[in-house]
């Protein structure tokens, strides 16, 4: 009774926040404040550095952000099973596509598009869950006792982890629609509009960067600060912890698949150009590759040297690429479509066996070994674009667009 009683609490108090908010044009304790930087006003001279250079090794535990780690390697030291069934599965009300994190104690953190991001117990039953205002299509991020999260609603939140009280939110101009990457010092990168954001622990705008178009790219952070994004102007973005744009690499389609960054430095992502890039630090191409397929989604880094890269249509597939040379090694296909905007949606998760786990828009979850050949399958009730994690109690946890959290063992 206590918990249906707080939780009712904690919902009325995010729809008060809602109704101040909303009542005015702008919030007047929350307006975008900080400075705003655009591509006419990057420094003259930004000096350059290595080509590549060696990142320290990423922690591949706990999944505290998207793609498990700030360089979105997509790796984890868990192992996943040799077989599938379902531990459990929780009904939301619309479909999830965002990918779940995990707190320090096994907590899960995932949103929905029923508007609801929920806090979930190791067993699947529900801690809380709060609305925020409007579809959630972003992967939120826990930085120490605090849940970094965003939505549609064209705000962001720091709620607190254990109670899903709301400590501090800000309008944003545009939804908030990405991951969200956390720096060791706390602060948030996300995008939302055409503005890659930067906001402190306590929820302050230490500033914005103006890309030319909507951003749905993840953004992913170097040893150095620089954080990487792409955007539906064509171009890959670098720009300084300060602020200002270091370059921008341009593609030939639209940038949406969230950079990934090597163990050497090198940036990999993909483009609706039905390309795969290799950069180095400075903004180098190194290579490109034409898959065949929009690649919206990251890659993720394999246990062979290679990269792993999820194809939509007309023929999708997970691909395994040289990381050096761009060569492709094998690929391991799903069900083929009519539509270039389905396929493979969801990122690849690597385990420490080199175990490829994935979901795909033909309502399956596939596992896959390091060679491309097929594990298990489980099936959903509808397509998979959410990215899966592996939980310190041994799940496989994904979402998927038949409303359920699904929770693999």
């Amino acid at each position: 009774m206590y918990g249906g009683m707080w939780g009712a609490a904690v919902l009325a108090m995010v729809g008060i926040y809602f109704a101040q908010e909303h009542s005015n044009e702008v919030s007047p304790s929350r307006a975008p404040e900080g400075p705003l930087f655009t591509m006419e006003n990057a420094p003259a001279n930004v000096p350059a550095v290595e080509p590549t250079a060696a990142q320290r090794p990423e922690d591949e535990g706990v999944s505290f952000q998207a793609r498990g780690n700030r360089r979105h390697t997509g790796r984890t030291s868990r192992r996943g099973g040799a077989t599938a069934t379902r531990a459990w599965a929780l009904s939301t009300g619309a479909n999830v596509v965002g990918q779940a994190v995990e707190g320090p104690t096994g907590t899960l953190y995932l949103g929905s598009r029923d508007h609801q991001l929920y806090a979930l117990n190791p067993d699947g039953t529900v801690l809380w869950q709060v609305d925020l205002g409007d579809d959630i299509y972003s992967t939120a991020a826990v930085f120490g006792d605090a849940i970094y999260a965003g939505s549609d609603s064209n705000f962001f939140f720091i709620l607190d982890a254990a109670t899903g009280a709301v400590r501090s939110h800000l309008r944003t101009e545009g939804d908030v629609d990405t991951g969200i990457a956390v720096s060791d010092e706390g602060i948030a990168y996300f995008g939302a509009g055409r503005d890659l954001w930067s906001v402190t622990p306590q929820g302050t705008i230490a500033w914005r960067f103006r890309s030319g178009d909507k951003i749905f790219s993840s953004p992913a952070i170097a040893d150095d600060g620089t954080i990487y994004f792409g955007a539906q102007d064509d171009y890959l973005y670098a720009v300084q912890p300060s602020g200002e744009l270091r370059w921008r690499f341009r593609a030939a389609g639209d940038v949406d698949s969230g950079p990934v960054i090597g163990d050497d430095g090198t940036i990999y992502f993909g483009s609706d150009d039905r390309r795969v890039y290799a950069l180095d630090r400075n903004g180098t191409e190194r290579f490109h590759v034409d898959v065949g397929g929009y690649v919206r989604t990251p890659v993720a880094l394999g246990r062979d040297g290679n990269i792993l890269v999820p194809v939509f249509g007309p023929h999708p597939r997970i691909a395994s690429l040289d990381a050096a040379t761009g060569a492709e090694q094998w690929s391991f296909a799903v069900g083929d479509t009519d539509a270039n905007e389905l396929g493979v949606g969801s990122s690849p998760l690597v385990d420490a066996d080199g175990n490829i786990y994935f979901g795909a828009d033909d309502d399956y979850v596939y596992s896959i070994d390091r060679a491309g050949q097929m594990r298990w399958i489980y099936q959903t009730g509808n397509n998979v674009d959410s990215d899966p994690i592996l939980t310190q109690s041994g799940l496989l946890v994904i979402g998927s667009d038949d409303h359920f959290i699904h929770a693999i063992r």
